[in-house]
């Protein structure tokens, strides 16, 4: 089995991960920049070009893993760009959506599924609460799990709490990848906050979490409605005296050795 383990940041929440012999694309977000409709109204998303081309995104995957089908997590140009035959991972929820676009081999996790020597485990959060919350629908995290490798677990646009935190304490991640730009819709956020943790939210889950527990976060600097960005978090920390050898925050385009 091959061991090389890495993240390698796309933009947003768009992930390539080397494990245990698998090349997989989380939530693939291809889109030119400023040609989606913004969220506060502000700047088209997204607000940033790829840093690569396409083709060097998708070059060697094997497979896809989709948290949820919010368009800065899946837009209209994916099925362009990947094979229509390409194992495609969804939660249940998001399978005939994926379909309908024209992917033959759709496979919604409900609980694991086994792939090689990797087994990925689904866990549901909450994309926020009240009343936004059941606005942003279903929303799933994956933990990757394989012999002789890091246990990974990619939160997707889940927010932390004793759900989470209990994901946490059943498998054990050695890295926690966290959506960390504190997204707002300000008319529901004022009463019950953002949809994905922000800086104060990634401050508590490193005061919460086992200390050998590291994070990597992402989904940062890209979409206008995600008020915490790269300089904010790293501010926090810094205000915080956080180690920063627990808190990875990669540009677009940087690779995490793990």
């Amino acid at each position: 089995m091959e061991k090389e383990t890495s993240v390698r940041l796309v933009r947003n929440a768009t992930l390539k991960i080397r494990y245990a012999g698998h090349t997989v694309l989380i939530d693939p977000f291809f889109a030119d920049k400023g040609t989606i409709q913004s969220a506060l109204g502000v700047n088209k998303s997204p607000r940033v070009h790829l840093t690569m081309p396409i083709d060097e995104i998708t070059e060697g995957v094997d497979m896809v893993l989709q948290t949820h089908i919010h368009p800065d997590h899946y837009d209209a140009t994916v099925k362009e760009h990947l094979p229509k035959d390409i194992p495609y991972y969804t939660q249940p929820q998001d399978k005939e959506t994926v379909e309908q676009d024209g992917f033959t081999q759709v496979k919604p996790i409900e609980d694991m599924t086994v792939s090689g020597n990797m087994t990925i485990h689904r866990v549901s959060g909450h994309h926020g609460f009240g009343k936004i919350g059941e606005m942003m629908g279903a929303v799933s995290g994956y933990v990757l799990t394989a012999e002789d490798c890091p246990t990974i677990y990619i939160m997707g646009d889940c927010k932390w709490e004793k759900c989470i935190a209990e994901t946490v304490e059943r498998f054990k991640p050695d890295y926690i990848v966290v959506n960390s730009g504190g997204a707002i819709f300000p008319e529901f956020s004022k009463v019950d906050g953002s949809i994905i943790p922000d800086e104060d939210e990634v401050m508590r889950m490193l005061d919460e979490l086992p200390t050998n527990v590291k994070l990597i976060a992402v989904h940062m600097d890209a979409i206008d409605h995600c008020q915490t960005t790269r300089e904010i978090l790293r501010n926090e920390a810094r205000h915080r005296k956080i180690d920063m050898n627990r808190l990875i925050i990669p540009e677009d385009g940087e690779t995490v050795d793990l």
